[in-house]
């Protein structure tokens, strides 16, 4: 099971003029085991089950575009825009025929209803501001009834207690990252130094597609082991290359874990319809 969208903070990830998101780097060697791992990744299993394949897709953060490729191999006609111009130009030159394009996805170059589904995955967590205005373009950009499948980091409940205890260990040491401080809406990670991403609870992302003007059709916890692996480590679950498999350990934590949605699954992903 692949990450997708949002990983650890990379390494050298520029923040863009407001700090409204931040550029991730790739490395296209991998660009084929990337595409391969789509075979395996929940969001993109919601995507082939839920949009339409009679238009135009966007992938909108698309990265090097291995999921345009992955989707474009099933039949669909998609494009993706991405912000790192340096990975958009690196991979056209490698793959001549991939569509993706430089584009910001909360001012996308395209007149109203032009898409007929979207996919956006752990990319609106990354804008400090909130995911108010990526969603709202999200929500323009589609036909109506248009579909798309959104998927942000998940506050989950052991991220609550880790949280927690964070903050036990810091008393006398205030976190410099924290919700409603310094006009962070949501639970920012890192709890201090550069901000990466929000982590919302259920309620707060449900609330905010539908306030973009989307009605929910379904709304889950993905990315299960991944979570496992990102908060416990290598004892619970095994990476390699972005795929995920559980030691003895990890999987009865994760078959006792999900007994509570949102207990430690990394990601929780939306499929919306964009009210007409």
């Amino acid at each position: 099971m692949p990450l997708t969208g949002s990983d650890r903070p990379p390494p050298a990830a520029p923040a863009l003029p407001g700090d409204h998101t931040v550029l991730f780097d790739w490395d296209l060697d991998q660009f084929a085991t990337l595409v391969g791992n789509c075979a395996f990744d929940d969001t993109v299993s919601l995507s082939l089950a839920h949009l339409p394949r009679d238009g135009l897709i966007l992938e909108a953060g698309c990265g090097p575009g291995h999921v345009v490729e992955y989707l474009r191999q099933q039949g669909f006609t998609i494009e993706g825009i991405e912000l790192n111009a340096v990975i958009v130009r690196a991979a056209r030159e490698r793959f001549p025929g991939l569509r993706i394009r430089l584009g910001d996805v909360a001012r996308v170059d395209v007149p109203d209803g032009h898409y007929a589904g979207l996919m956006s995955f752990g990319v609106i967590e990354h804008f400090r501001a909130g995911p108010a205005e990526p969603l709202r373009e999200h929500w323009r950009v589609l036909r109506p009834g248009g579909i798309a499948v959104i998927s942000v980091p998940s506050f989950t409940l052991v991220r609550r207690i880790k949280a927690l205890r964070r903050l036990g260990v810091r008393l006398g040491t205030p976190r410099t990252n924290r919700r409603g401080h310094d006009g962070f809406l949501y639970e920012p990670y890192p709890d201090d130094g550069k901000f990466f991403e929000y982590r919302l609870t259920r309620g707060e992302f449900e609330t905010a597609v539908r306030r973009a003007g989307f009605e929910i059709v379904h709304s889950l916890p993905t990315h299960h082991l991944a979570g496992l692996w990102l908060e416990f480590g290598e004892t619970w679950v095994a990476n390699s290359e972005r795929r995920f498999t559980p030691t003895r350990l990890g999987r009865l934590t994760d078959r006792l874990g999900r007994l509570w949605p949102y207990f430690h699954n990394h990601m929780h992903s939306i499929v919306a319809r964009k009210i007409s």
